[in-house]
């Protein structure tokens, strides 16, 4: 069993990497958490700050790869389409 994490302790998981059509890796992940952990216990969780900074930390820590040429932007132009579509509702 996995313990410490932000998430509580983890029972179980399983994982798969695969890889996209320019052949970049990603992983499709199941977890199994070793207590009940509803959504709406994350909705009461994330107003806790020190939550949120622990979940930051680990966040930053497991993503190893972004879309720095997408940071600032709200539009991105479908090339099959004329039309805009707005990535970060607001």
């Amino acid at each position: 069993m996995i313990v410490g994490g932000v998430l509580g302790p983890i029972k179980a998981y399983f994982g798969t990497v695969e890889n996209q059509g320019r052949g970049s890796l990603h992983l499709h992940l199941l977890i199994w958490l070793d207590h009940e952990f509803k959504p709406s216990d994350l909705k009461e969780k994330i107003q806790n700050a020190d939550f949120r900074e622990k979940l930051k930390a680990y966040l930053e820590d497991i993503i190893k790869e972004d879309l720095d040429e997408f940071k600032g932007k709200r539009t991105v132009e479908n090339p099959d389409s004329t039309k805009i579509f707005n990535l970060f509702p607001m």
